[in-house]
């Protein structure tokens, strides 16, 4: 007999921490975004000097469409977050077909976090830049350390999310034999 106790048991676990991951992303979306109306052009000059950008000049329409990128970003993995809390609570309730599909939404997820961290690069950079005088504002793209990292995630995610579906397929043969 196959003993599921501790596999539950580290489903259970994963949810907790996935639910954590969810109250301190809220906390720090909801932190940010009062520190956003309070001071809108204080908390954009903030994140446009931490970009490596000078913030001399920043106008508030710049302030406004940094922070709603940064908000973007944090929403996203909030969303990853909370799709992986579904994905552990699923499976420590025995449901791994719902499972399966909680898998799949946060390869998803992980791949749309990927594709929007690109836009988001240029849309960054050319809102930081927009006050700077003619030839001298930019438009930057790259490829690094997070965008690879993400890319990875994505790539493991989508295959774990595969092996979850044949996973459920087998629990569901085995509780049909059994």
């Amino acid at each position: 007999m196959i003993d599921m106790k501790s596999t539950l048991s580290s489903a259970r676990q994963l949810e907790m921490v996935m639910t954590g991951g969810v109250v301190i992303l809220l906390l720090a979306l909801l932190g940010f975004a009062l520190a956003s109306v309070a001071d809108a052009l204080a908390v954009g000059a903030r994140l446009v000097t931490l970009g490596g950008y000078d913030a001399t000049g920043l106008q508030l329409w710049q302030s406004w469409a940094i922070i709603a990128i940064v908000c973007t970003h944090l929403s996203l993995w909030g969303a990853v977050f909370w799709t992986g809390r579904t994905l552990f609570g699923r499976l420590a309730h025995g449901a791994p077909t719902a499972a399966s599909k909680a898998a799949m939404h946060v390869a998803w997820l992980l791949w749309g976090i990927l594709i929007w961290g690109l836009i988001s690069q240029a849309l960054l950079s050319v809102s930081a830049t927009w006050h700077y005088p003619d030839g001298m504002r930019s438009l930057s793209i790259s490829l690094g350390t997070s965008q690879l990292s993400t890319a990875l995630a994505a790539l493991i995610a989508s295959f774990m999310a595969r092996a979850f579906s044949l996973g459920a397929e087998l629990w569901q043969d085995h509780v049909e034999i059994v």
